[in-house]
């Protein structure tokens, strides 16, 4: 009886222990949380977003017109820029996952996921340009919803280009 009261005794206070370091912010903590605010102020203020923003709009004209070579060639110039800025290196992945696939179908599923990035880079940046539209069709990605960056109020979809073009609307406008 003795062993398991000095047992549930001794547990409890390594508990209590655990229980009061988790409750602090470690110094360690709180550098990592700084270099992050750092590196998001870095991304923004980076001048090759401009290039990227540009080069974006470029394929998804080409994702509008549906065609393949100039999706792979846009895409290769993205990647390129986005290599350029610090913290992009997953969403250079996805520009190169489309620049490398000759399947339009997983190219716009990369684009899905690719446009989430580069839209929240652009409302990171500094820089000045006519209004940009956020949009968004409810039908994009099996239903599920997608959104893409436009410099035209005009609904162009480019993940339902050849049958519902205009499917989508203005979710936001940025600058």
């Amino acid at each position: 009886m003795k062993i398991i009261n000095s047992v549930l005794i001794f547990s409890f206070i390594i508990a209590v222990s655990a229980c009061k370091q988790a409750g602090k912010p470690s110094a360690d903590a709180a550098a990592k949380t700084d270099s992050s605010k750092t590196i998001i102020a870095q991304v923004a203020d980076t001048a090759n977003t401009a290039e990227v923003f540009n080069t974006y709009i470029g394929l998804k004209n080409q994702f509008i017109k549906s065609s393949v070579t100039g999706i792979k060639s846009t895409a290769a110039l993205l990647e390129d820029k986005l290599a350029g800025i610090k913290g992009c290196t997953e969403t250079a992945t996805l520009a190169h996952q489309i620049a490398t696939s000759t399947d339009i179908k997983a190219q716009r599923s990369a684009f899905i996921i690719l446009s989430k990035d580069v839209i929240t880079l652009i409302k990171g940046a500094k820089f000045k340009t006519a209004p940009i539209y956020v949009d968004y069709c409810p039908m994009a990605d099996e239903g599920k919803g997608a959104y893409w960056l436009s410099v035209n109020k005009a609904i162009e979809n480019p993940y339902f280009p050849e049958h519902m073009k205009e499917c989508g609307q203005v979710k936001e406008q940025i600058n």
